[in-house]
């Protein structure tokens, strides 16, 4: 328990860095196809089906979308990582006991007000 929770805790920090590389490539695909669409006033122009006319566009379009849901995967990964992660420094603890480096005991604070 107490190395694999250190384990996760570097698995998220992983994806998340994997996440971040699949939609930085989905935004670089996005940016093309925004500079194929602000070149000319029909460059993105959509079909009865819904698809880009230009095949280019299209492909940029549809590459975009693919790097955003394995960047979206990636990211449910890292969540699901994260949970175990939790649990795992949650089930570490020892119940009942202290830290050994605080050397002296707790301190009770409390206020009245009156009214």
């Amino acid at each position: 328990m107490h190395h694999g929770k250190w384990l996760t805790a570097a698995g998220v920090v992983a994806l998340i860095v994997v996440a971040e590389r699949e939609h930085s490539n989905s935004r670089r695909e996005w940016n093309a196809l925004l500079d194929i669409c602000r070149s000319t006033q029909d460059a993105c122009a959509l079909g009865a089906d819904g698809r880009y006319v230009r095949g280019d566009a299209e492909q940029l379009y549809q590459r975009s979308r693919a790097f955003d849901r394995r960047a979206n995967r990636w990211l449910l990964g890292a969540q699901a990582s994260l949970l175990a992660t939790t649990a795992l420094f949650i089930i570490d603890l020892h119940p009942g006991q202290g830290p050994d480096n605080i050397p002296y005991p707790p301190v009770k604070v409390g206020m009245r007000i009156a009214f």
